[in-house]
């Protein structure tokens, strides 16, 4: 299997998990008694990694940070071990998987972040060599030995995923890069259950010729490695 470091996350303290009063707030405690509360960047569900009593991984505020919370969370356990969900690391992550020799999309030359759409309606993360629209994805869901997305509705990802079909039937370049960060999977799936309006639209995507690739990221609670990608499997 090959293992390829993608990037560090040092300074990560483990607590335990109390409960999450909004999406974007959870409350930890440190140590017996000293309780903290942490910005949660990843907004979806996640009921199969926060839940009361469960381990997480949380990182200090950088100095000089104007924010409310001093703390936010980057990692939650489950019985594989640490799993990323803080998509604030997603960017970077991806940056260090396209530029490196694992990249699913070939060599890259140039690489913009935060692209807006030749339509203007909306951004993409990436532009690549300067034809390839891209799109990054995280996935911390799993059922057996399939990584699902997404774990809640997504509208969002709904929009991006059509507007890189319209880009794809026009002739240009389009990618979807899911970065799975739970353990022990073989293939990637939609998560039809959850959000039939995204199935739907990443199938026509793949039929479209919108390059779809799914890719294992490990995290050891310091470092996240590249270990692989994953079959996609969509069915109308």
């Amino acid at each position: 299997m090959n293992s390829t470091r993608l990037l560090s996350i040092p300074g990560c303290v483990p607590a335990v998990f109390q409960n999450r009063p909004n999406r974007f707030l959870m409350e930890a405690e440190l140590s017996p008694g000293e309780k903290i509360i942490a910005h949660v960047a990843d907004p979806g569900r996640l009921e199969e990694l926060l839940y009361t009593g469960n381990r997480v991984l949380v990182v200090p505020a950088p100095p000089g940070t104007d924010r409310k919370t001093k703390w936010s969370l980057a990692a939650a356990e489950d019985p594989t071990g640490w799993i990323l969900v803080n998509t604030g690391y997603h960017r970077r992550i991806a940056e260090a998987l396209l530029w490196g020799p694992h990249s699913p999309l070939g060599q890259t030359q140039e690489l913009q972040a935060e692209v807006k759409a030749p339509s203007g309606n909306s951004r993409f993360d990436f532009l690549l060599n300067d034809k390839t629209w891209v799109e990054i994805k995280g996935c911390t869901l799993k059922s057996g030995r399939e990584a699902l997305f997404p774990d809640a509705p997504t509208a969002r990802g709904v929009k991006h995923v059509k507007e890189l079909t319209e880009l794809a039937l026009a002739g240009m370049g389009t990618a979807v890069v899911f970065l799975v960060f739970v353990r022990d999977t073989d293939r990637f799936r939609t998560n039809r259950q959850t959000d039939p309006e995204f199935a739907d639209a990443l199938c026509k995507a793949v039929d479209a010729g919108v390059q779809t690739h799914a890719v294992q990221i490990e995290f050891d609670g310091r470092h996240l490695r590249y270990t692989g990608n994953l079959d996609v499997i969509c069915k109308a």
